[in-house]
């Protein structure tokens, strides 16, 4: 054999070597999530990657507009509305991080999705809290009157004390002042069974779904509010309590609708990098997961003070994932 041959092989054999090296490490670094791993009740669940997507707002060619972030609106529910007017609760701690106005118009007890296809206070009056209305009175300044007194009157007692005032701050907001809108909800809907709206030849109309609801909101914002940019929080984990008090995967527990929480979550983190291109942080898998949530909930659902810290610290971290400063580097040690 010449000797130019005998290079010749040794050189094709030195890249074969190289490339199995190379497929063998590959192999070493994937890892084929199965339904298995994000469903069930054993110790192996959840164990997937963030799904976090944080996005600039940027403009119609795609140039980054840098914001000062002075102004930001919260809608959602029991996260931001629980301890409203506290310190310790999540609208005072994002003030004191972010040094921004925080506008917070979450409202206990609301959710996203309605369960029929239009807006009937008769069988269920809190859809006057529905994203959707909210964004209409903020964009549109519509006249709430009417809703606001059949809400009242259905609801009694029940009816969420901030309710009112919620309404009034958002017919008074100059929508175009704001800098950023921050969409935050647990896992009511789960709860609720409201329809998630992924299978479309159910339900057709998109005011009857979680996704169809979201969808018409983002859409009003961006057409009303677009120098406004949009960050969505996924609803954290939350456990299912049985009888004797055992915390239980939520997976284990698909409503009447056939869908567990993380169908909720994922169908909106789908809506958020899909069809939106905004910001979507994870709350599910990320920071309160299967494995970590008891740490940061109380009762298997509420987020206690290590839990709102962590949300805040999350959602510091979208708010300056693009600050040169920062680097989305964000440590928030809450009230002192």
């Amino acid at each position: 054999m010449s000797r130019s041959r005998i290079i010749h092989l040794i050189f094709a054999l030195s890249v074969l070597a190289i490339a199995v090296a190379l497929i063998a490490r590959v192999k070493g670094w994937i890892r084929v999530v199965t339904l298995g791993d994000i469903s069930g009740s054993d110790e192996q669940v959840a164990n997937v990657e963030s799904h976090d997507h944080i996005m600039p707002l940027t403009d119609e060619e795609y140039n980054l507009i840098r914001q000062n972030e002075e102004t930001i609106l919260i809608l959602g529910n029991a996260p931001f509305a629980d301890m409203r007017e506290d310190e310790e609760g999540l609208a005072s701690m994002l003030e004191k991080a972010s040094g921004a106005t925080v506008i917070n118009c979450a409202v206990s007890g609301s959710y996203v999705g309605m369960t029929e296809p239009s807006f009937d206070y008769t069988n269920n009056p809190m859809n006057i809290f529905s994203p959707y209305y909210l964004a209409c009175v903020a964009c549109t300044g519509q006249d709430y009157s009417h809703d606001l007194a059949e809400s009242e009157r259905v609801l009694g007692p029940s009816f969420p004390e901030e309710g009112e005032s919620v309404l009034e701050t958002l017919k008074e907001l100059d929508i175009k002042s704001v800098d950023v809108i921050v969409f935050f909800y647990d896992g009511d809907d789960y709860l609720r069974s409201a329809p998630t709206g992924l299978d479309d030849s159910r339900y057709s109309d998109p005011f009857s779904t979680y996704i169809g609801v979201f969808s018409s909101t983002v859409e009003l914002f961006k057409t009303y509010a677009p120098g406004a940019r949009i960050i969505v929080m996924s609803a954290p984990y939350m456990y299912m309590v049985s009888a004797d008090g055992t915390l239980e995967a939520c997976e284990d527990h698909p409503n009447t609708q056939g869908a567990d929480l993380s169908d909720y979550v994922l169908g909106l983190y789908r809506m958020c990098v899909e069809s939106y291109d905004i910001s979507f942080v994870d709350n599910y898998y990320t920071g309160i997961s299967y494995g970590s949530g008891e740490a940061f909930l109380s009762g298997g659902r509420y987020l206690n003070e290590d839990g709102r810290k962590l949300m805040i610290n999350r959602l510091m971290y979208a708010l300056t994932y693009y600050d040169v400063e920062n680097l989305g580097n964000v440590d928030y040690e809450g009230p002192k």
